[in-house]
């Protein structure tokens, strides 16, 4: 059997646990709020109480912020892309973002701003929104050319 260290006090003392995880997050006003994550299995040191996360708790935390804060969710930022017919590259391109940070919402590895967030619900709630985005981009592209 592998015993785990903990990377803190170097002791073979990391425990498995299962529970509701209760931690806290920062709003858009940078206020602070209890943020709790039913079923979520994390390690934890039972020397020197170190708390190990692993990029699946660490997910689980984020959906669960995101959703506190009112902010759409990968899935359905996803959706959007889907339903317009775009690649992750034209979908950034139309935004006006970047390729990398677009990706990341959609992976749920970074979670968009309040701004974004209202921005992406403009374009879902009204394909008037998406037309109007689209004759921006493309007078922009104009202009940049020279043309007019």
């Amino acid at each position: 059997m592998n015993e785990l260290i903990c990377p803190e006090c170097k002791e073979m003392s990391l425990i498995e646990k299962s529970a509701e995880y209760e931690t806290t997050y920062l709003d858009s006003n940078d206020e602070s709020h209890p943020l709790k994550v039913p079923g979520l299995t994390w390690l934890a040191c039972s020397n020197c109480g170190e708390i190990i996360l692993d990029d699946r708790a660490m997910s689980a935390i984020e959906d669960a912020r995101r959703a506190a804060m009112g902010l759409l969710n990968p899935n359905e930022i996803r959706g959007l892309r889907t339903e317009l017919r775009k690649t992750q590259k034209a979908m950034s391109a139309f935004l006006g973002i970047g390729e990398k940070t677009y990706c990341r919402w959609e992976s749920g590895s970074y979670v968009q701003s309040e701004a974004f967030d209202r921005y992406l619900r403009l374009l879902i709630v009204s394909p008037t929104n998406v037309n109007l985005l689209e004759q921006i981009a493309c007078a922009k592209m104009g202009s940049s050319t020279g043309e007019n």
